[in-house]
């Protein structure tokens, strides 16, 4: 199970996220990932580089 831990929530999936910030307005959000309770990617995402990737196809 993925867990995307922001310092605005919680979420489930990348899509979740993206429509989240658009939404209030979040322009970069840092993301820990976690799979199965173990921390496996920091990472910072700028809105555009994030709706690109799920665009891509790279991120679900």
């Amino acid at each position: 199970m993925l867990e995307i831990k922001t310092a605005f929530g919680t979420f489930g999936n990348f899509t979740d996220l993206a429509r989240y910030m658009l939404e209030e307005g979040i322009t970069q959000v840092t993301v820990d990932a976690y799979y199965i309770f173990s921390k496996v990617a920091k990472i910072t995402f700028s809105l555009d580089e994030l709706r690109g990737r799920l665009r891509a196809g790279e991120l679900a």
